[in-house]
């Protein structure tokens, strides 16, 4: 049965139920003939099936967020990842297409979660206590920004035994912690055949020297295996991440 009232009258009662626009209003009204009543519940089913489309949870549990949320879809889709899902797990879902990205928010949501001071670097030797996944990320997160700021000379002298022991966990990264250890072993060489020269003038040989830069090209073209393989990692290993 239609609503008596007029249009205008029922279009003001709807917009006082449900967030909707004039225009919305107007069309609902017209689908259900003014009838108020039946107008909210198709306006509220609509968004419902979106709920249910977005997160798979039930139609009541749909309905509940929405109206708690005022019909708000991101917020009620917001609250429900929140409550389903951890924080890792919904940074992995919303960062699924820049790994790079994810695996930074994890390490700063980690560093949040434990209280973790830095002093500019992270004090990998004081961290040992994570459970190892935790760890070997901070480790090689680290590491790989070190590298990107300081250069490969100087990276090769970043907690070589922490850095190099952490790529050994991860599935085909031996030769990455080889590159490594060959390259400081190369540039501890060329220190000690240098010694009394200037350090522009040391860094110089270092950066020219045929051995180190094959093993600074084997590292380059490893940095997005090394990447894949730490998304794998926190993927793998979900439960242990914040």
């Amino acid at each position: 049965m239609s609503n008596p009232l007029p249009y205008k009258e029922q279009l003001h009662l709807l917009r006082q139920q449900i967030p909707i626009g004039i225009r919305q209003g107007i069309q609902l009204l017209n689908q259900t003939n003014g009838d108020v009543d039946e107008a909210r519940l198709i306006f509220e089913a609509n968004l419902v099936a979106v709920i249910i489309d977005k997160t798979a949870v039930t139609a009541d549990i749909a309905r509940k967020y929405l109206i708690t949320h005022n019909y708000d879809i991101p917020q009620t889709i917001a609250s429900i990842n929140a409550e389903r899902f951890t924080l890792s797990e919904r940074i992995l879902q919303r960062s699924k297409n820049n790994k790079e990205d994810a695996l930074t928010l994890i390490v700063q949501s980690i560093e949040t979660a434990s209280s973790i001071q830095r002093k500019f670097w992270l004090p990998l030797e004081e961290l040992t206590y994570l459970s190892p996944p935790v760890y070997c990320l901070l480790v090689l997160h680290d590491f790989l920004n070190y590298e990107d700021w300081e250069g490969f000379s100087s990276a090769v002298y970043f907690h070589p035994g922490i850095v190099t022991a952490q790529l050994e966990t991860l599935p085909g990264l031996g030769f990455v912690a080889n590159h490594l250890r060959e390259a400081k072993r190369r540039s501890d060489e060329i220190y000690q055949q240098c010694k009394g020269w200037q350090a522009s003038e040391i860094s110089n040989k270092v950066a020219d020297d045929v051995e180190f830069g094959i093993h600074e090209a084997g590292f380059d073209a490893a940095k997005t295996m090394i990447i894949d393989r730490l998304y794998s990692l926190v993927v793998e290993n979900i439960g242990v991440f914040p």
